[in-house]
């Protein structure tokens, strides 16, 4: 109430002296009211009675409307103070929010310019790390063909040094089995002139207990497999081949069996196997 009071000190004097002169109209309404009721009592007036009372309500009335009217004009005034102050306000709001975008804008250039001047300087960077890279590239393409070079140098002295052990080794090879073979041959030749030796031994030892039946011609073949244990005992004698006369192919087996044990070779010669089985052919004309 104070606060309105100085803010708006003329209305409020004026506020006062409508009051001040209302309440002057009111006193003298009452007193003439007083004045009015004492002529009653000495004779009827209604028609004075009826305009105080209309007065009054008037007066009520212009009060009322007095009252409205001044507030009314307070609120209005204070409607413009208020929206005095929200200008105001707004205009410190505006204000402010220039300084601040003027502040952003300059803060954003200044966030731009150092962006740029990083953007430069990693340009730079990276296109100094790039000739570095290329540089270091060209090195290692180049380290690696020397070194490339050097491997193929090195795998055809190899391959050569390997061709040349490869051809030793077969000729080495070659030799060894030409030797291993002419040493088989040998071991075989003599093999069979062993075999042959003992197998002639054999039929030589086997004829001297043949007994050959008279007038047996000489165009006779008997072929008899022998069966020989380590020793010479002979375990059995087949004809395989008959000369058709049963009593000269007798003698054959006969003679076989007489002669044992035969001239065989011994077990720890290796010879011995071959003569596990013998055939031999006996010709009264090839008499040994």
């Amino acid at each position: 109430m104070w606060q309105i009071i100085r803010q708006h000190p003329r209305a409020a004097v004026t506020a006062l002296i409508f009051h001040v002169a209302l309440i002057t109209v009111l006193l003298v309404s009452f007193s003439f009211s007083d004045k009015s009721s004492v002529t009653v009592r000495q004779g009827p007036e209604p028609e004075s009675i009826d305009a105080v009372a209309i007065d009054e309500q008037e007066i009520r009335q212009r009060q009322t409307r007095l009252k409205e009217a001044e507030r009314r004009k307070l609120e209005a005034q204070k409607r413009k103070q208020n929206e005095a102050a929200e200008k105001k306000r707004r205009a410190a709001e505006a204000k402010k929010r220039q300084q601040r975008e003027a502040e952003e804008k300059q803060r954003r250039a200044a966030e731009a310019k150092k962006r740029e001047q990083q953007a430069a300087a990693e340009k730079k960077k990276l296109a100094v790390l790039a000739e570095q890279k290329k540089e270091a590239e060209r090195k290692r393409v180049e380290a690696e063909r020397q070194a490339e070079k050097e491997r193929q140098q090195r795998e055809a002295e190899e391959q050569k040094a390997r061709q040349a052990d490869i051809a030793r080794q077969e000729a080495e090879l070659k030799a060894q089995q030409a030797e291993a073979e002419r040493q088989a041959l040998a071991r075989q030749q003599a093999m069979q002139s062993e075999i042959k030796k003992h197998e002639a031994l054999i039929k030589q030892h086997i004829t001297r207990y043949w007994q050959i039946p008279p007038g047996t011609p000489d165009n006779r073949v008997c072929e008899v497999k022998v069966t020989l244990i380590p020793g010479g005992d002979v375990v059995d004698v087949k004809v395989i081949r008959s000369s058709g006369d049963a009593a000269f192919d007798r003698s054959v087996e006969s003679a076989v069996y007489r002669a044992a044990p035969l001239p065989v070779p011994s077990v720890e010669s290796g010879l011995f196997d071959k003569f596990r089985e013998v055939i031999f052919q006996f010709e009264p004309r090839n008499r040994i």
